[in-house]
């Protein structure tokens, strides 16, 4: 590609000020055919500093003699780019960082830009890295690590300052990627021996059937996924299929199901045996249901368009186990989206508990008498998980939640469990009244 910077910048500023997502942007990206070094360089670089987005903004206006809301917005980006290379790279010396910037800023911007750009960033490869300095601790946490005030404070006040710290650090790290041994085609020892072969580095987990690759490209493309002997998923969203641990030839519906990673593993650790209703609200979403499935050998997976948010008389009181993996914020999925830090608010929020609780209130319809409802989300909030599971229970008094590791609401947190961050709760219907 000729100018990949010019392309990291595009990227950036369409998902910091104009709404696009980061991983769909990279995804349309590596699908045009560009270098691998090319798309490896532009993935870093966007991903750096979207991440990293606070903190960069913060030593930019420490060394900035024009305020801060005056400094065009692609100006903006161009200085973020540099720093993040300056500061957490060190493959580009520190002199052609600032000649590259510049370069971009007479593309983009005019002559005082340019001679902005020039002087801010020579001044700033001058200096050590920056300490983020301010009185307030969550103000310091916050900025330092890149993560909205409302998220920090929320984990300051109730977990302490120093678990704060560990999380935040995990949310900026690189995830693992990881895949879950589909034991309907293979088995743990054997897909090790087979990937190995293949030149990929594999790490066990705590979960027994689920898989580090430590160096993954193109592990896509060889005949193992092909024939669905693994599907990539994290390890958090793994254990959500665990924890309802369907009996064999029970039903199950799964009703927020695309694209079809948990209600595969059902599918698998039910050995193919029952009938496992997936649903999801459009036919592009039951397609990847319909995909998944086949590819992975379930045969006990009937994938059917359906809107959660509304009764489906046909479903009552007709299953063993259902799971609500509700759609959600997403704030336990920082380190993989790092997007979500700053297009997702506290209002956001709150709008998805209003949500969550009405689906979970058709979804309590679906359980027979004895049966099993787990509610899940891959955020950490308050709002989108006890508050919703309180409020539930309120209206609800004839379920009861049945522990998971001695927790109402079990957390799995990326500095604790190396999972995305999740929120689960299991809940068991007493009777029908």
């Amino acid at each position: 590609m000729k100018n990949t910077r010019e392309k990291a910048l595009q990227i950036i500023n369409d998902v910091l000020y104009k709404g696009t997502f980061l991983e769909e942007s990279l995804e349309i990206l590596k699908a045009s055919n560009i270098d691998e070094r090319d798309f490896s360089f532009i993935k870093e670089i966007t991903t750096g500093v979207v991440r990293n987005k606070t903190y960069l903004d913060y030593v930019i206006r420490q060394n900035s003699k024009v305020r801060f809301n005056r400094i065009h917005k692609i100006i903006l980006s161009i200085l973020e780019m540099a720093i993040y290379q300056m500061y957490f790279l060190d493959k580009v010396p520190d002199y052609s960082i600032v000649d590259e910037s510049v370069n971009l800023a007479k593309i983009y911007g005019n002559k005082g830009s340019i001679s902005f750009t020039n002087g801010i960033l020579r001044s700033i490869s001058k200096e050590k890295a920056l300490q983020v300095t301010l009185k307030n601790s969550i103000d310091n946490l916050s900025t330092y690590y890149s993560h909205p005030r409302f998220y920090t404070e929320y984990f300051y006040d109730k977990y302490g300052e120093e678990f704060t710290k560990k999380l935040l650090k995990a949310n900026n790290e690189k995830p693992p990627f990881t895949i879950r041994v589909n034991t309907l085609k293979t088995n743990k020892d054997e897909l090790i021996k087979d990937l190995s072969e293949a030149g990929f580095d594999i790490e066990e987990t705590t979960y027994v059937n689920a898989l580090n690759v430590l160096n993954p490209n193109g592990i896509i493309d060889t005949e193992f996924f092909e024939k669905g002997h693994f599907y990539v998923q994290d390890l958090g969203s793994i254990l959500v299929s665990t924890f309802l641990n369907p009996s064999k030839n029970s039903k199950v519906l799964d009703l927020c199901a695309a694209p079809g990673g948990k209600t595969t593993h059902l599918s698998e650790l039910m050995d193919n045996t029952g009938e496992i209703i997936a649903c999801d609200k459009s036919k592009g979403k039951i397609k990847l249901i319909r995909e998944n499935a086949k590819r992975l050998g379930c045969t006990n997976i009937s994938p059917r368009v359906n809107d959660a948010r509304v009764l489906n008389e046909e479903f009552i009181n007709k299953f063993d186990y259902v799971l609500v993996d509700a759609p959600c914020s997403g704030t336990g999925l920082y380190r993989k989206k790092p997007d979500i830090k700053w297009n997702k608010g506290i209002d956001d929020l709150k709008e998805l508990g209003v949500i969550q609780l009405e689906i979970l209130n058709k979804a309590k319809e679906y359980v027979r008498e004895k049966g099993l409802l787990l509610y899940s989300t891959c955020s950490l909030s308050k709002i989108e998980n006890e508050d919703v599971i309180e409020n539930f229970l309120k209206e609800n008094e004839n379920f009861k939640i049945k522990k998971l590791r001695d927790k109402d609401v079990l957390k799995l947190f990326p500095s604790v469990d190396g999972s995305d961050g999740f929120s689960i709760c299991l809940l068991e219907k007493i009777n029908n009244y």
